[in-house]
Formats: C-alpha cells, structure tokens, sequence
C-alpha cells in the first residue's frame, strides 16, 4: 500500500527503516528509498 501511495502521489521517495520490505521495488518506479537519517540530512541541505 505504502509503495502504490508513492507511485500514484508522484513521490520522489519512500523514507523508511524497513528497507527489506521494499527491496527493489521502488526503483523500477523511478521511486528512492531512504532511511529516516538521509531524509533528514536531504532535507536540511535544501533548506540552506
């Protein structure tokens, strides 16, 4: 459900700890998998 919200909401990423869950799935949809840190780290070189 999580990964079809993604595709269908046009998301560039699925943050998460649980990476096994999605394996590749996400890349074939042009979709990143992140964890929580890398999002956080992402977010906060757009913001400066």
């Amino acid at each position: 459900m999580v990964l079809e919200a993604a595709v269908n909401g046009r998301a560039d990423a699925i943050v998460t700890f649980n990476h096994n869950h999605f394996r590749n799935a996400p890349g074939q949809f042009g979709i990143q998998l992140w964890k929580p840190s890398e999002a956080l780290r992402k977010l906060k070189m757009m913001t400066n």
